[in-house]
């Protein structure tokens, strides 16, 4: 098992943490004896592979919560695959690079509590403000690091947002999007999921990979 020592939550949690990941190799006896240490941060989240069930007991038995099944989806991009009725309003969206003006309205918008399923916002422990810093901190690392967000228009207007990275040669990795809270529920995440696959064709990409949490079905 894999143990990091993931400081950054200080500053976006206010929290010690350590994030373990759980391997498929990792003998039960080996887990199951470490867990006892990992009591030495405020805050521990345990990534088990779903093949690895004998695992969950044992760190149930120590306090832990189940909070999020988190779900891999790949597309080959090797054909252009859209809901035919979404076809019409697909010919008009539009999506470039954000500037500064663009990057503070995406801010405000992640203060407004956009991102409502994950993890951290479904924890008691935790506040929706706790949540929604925590995201902007982490766009905003992005954005030092120079992964710059696109805004997605649809008919000029803004609706939303993705976030991809080439994470090696022709492999784009879907990190962050989002709708913004005026086209919440609007069908507007269709066109933004639907720009970050089309940015990933134009720069000749072969695979996209997206991450969906369970707890939030309507991305599917």
């Amino acid at each position: 098992m894999r143990i990091i020592d993931a400081e950054w939550e200080k500053r976006n949690l206010g929290v010690t943490c350590y994030e373990c990941v759980v391997e498929k190799p990792d003998k039960l006896e080996e887990v199951s004896e470490t867990i006892p240490r990992l009591n030495e941060r405020d805050y521990i989240v345990v990534r088990i592979p779903s093949v690895r069930t004998d695992v969950m007991p044992h760190f149930q038995k120590s306090g832990y919560s189940f909070m999020e099944a988190a779900i891999l989806l790949e597309n080959r991009l090797s054909e252009r695959t859209f809901p035919k009725k979404m076809g019409k309003i697909l010919e008009k969206i539009t999506w470039e690079q954000m500037n500064s003006e663009d990057l503070k309205l995406l801010y405000n918008e992640i203060r407004k509590g956009i991102f409502k399923t994950d993890r951290i916002v479904l924890d008691p422990f935790f506040s929706k403000d706790q949540a929604a810093h925590r995201y902007e901190c982490w766009t905003k690392d992005l954005v030092k690091g120079g992964d710059i967000p696109y805004k997605v228009a649809y008919q000029g207007k803004v609706v939303g947002f993705f976030l991809n990275k080439e994470v090696k040669q022709g492999v784009f990795d879907g990190l962050l999007a989002g709708t913004y809270s005026e086209y919440e529920g609007s069908g507007m995440g269709v066109c933004i999921q639907f720009a970050g696959l089309e940015y990933a064709r134009e720069k000749n990409g072969k695979k996209y990979i997206g991450h969906v949490s369970a707890n939030n079905p309507a991305v599917f």
